[in-house]
């Protein structure tokens, strides 16, 4: 299963339908916040994409997609428990520790976060609970329009690549 990773579209929301159009194999996209109203308008043109998404500290509407957005939200996928949230809430910017302790809390395999515009991947094998990836896909607004894939299969490890425009 294919799954594009957005985050920190702020009003520019080209590259997220670019992307996806370019990765045609795509089943789910995660828009990790700062920029509802984008992925508000770019899920309309992909009817066959499961689109999920989260509020970040620069969306000032809770509504996109027709439903209610939170601050943070969890999902399973190929096996694998998946949380997402915008990374604001967590300290994203000064560190990964409260997303590490989010990913304990929750037992999940995998935490996507946004917030600092700065791609990121580590996997993290702690001793007093199971391993779990931490991933940013970086800023899709601005110019480098960078954005995350992830890979998820049943029977592997999940594959994690950025992609960019730049």
């Amino acid at each position: 299963m294919k799954c594009l990773i957005f985050s920190d579209s702020h009003n520019f929301s080209l590259f997220i339908k670019k992307a996806i159009s370019l990765h045609k194999d795509t089943e789910v996209v995660f828009f990790l916040g700062d920029g509802l109203s984008d992925i508000d308008e770019v899920h309309y043109s992909f009817p066959n994409v499961k689109f999920l998404a989260v509020r970040g500290n620069c969306d000032f509407r809770s509504v996109a997609m027709e439903e209610i957005i939170g601050k943070t939200g969890e999902i399973e996928l190929c096996g694998k428990k998946i949380v997402y949230t915008h990374g604001d809430l967590f300290g994203a910017k000064y560190g990964t520790a409260g997303l590490e302790r989010l990913a304990l809390q929750k037992n999940a395999d995998i935490v996507l976060f946004g917030h600092t515009h700065t791609p990121y991947l580590s996997y993290f094998n702690e001793e007093d609970g199971k391993p779990f990836y931490l991933f940013n896909p970086g800023s899709v607004g601005y110019r480098e329009g960078s954005f995350g894939i992830l890979t998820l299969n049943e029977s592997s490890e999940p594959l994690f690549s950025h992609g960019s425009f730049a």
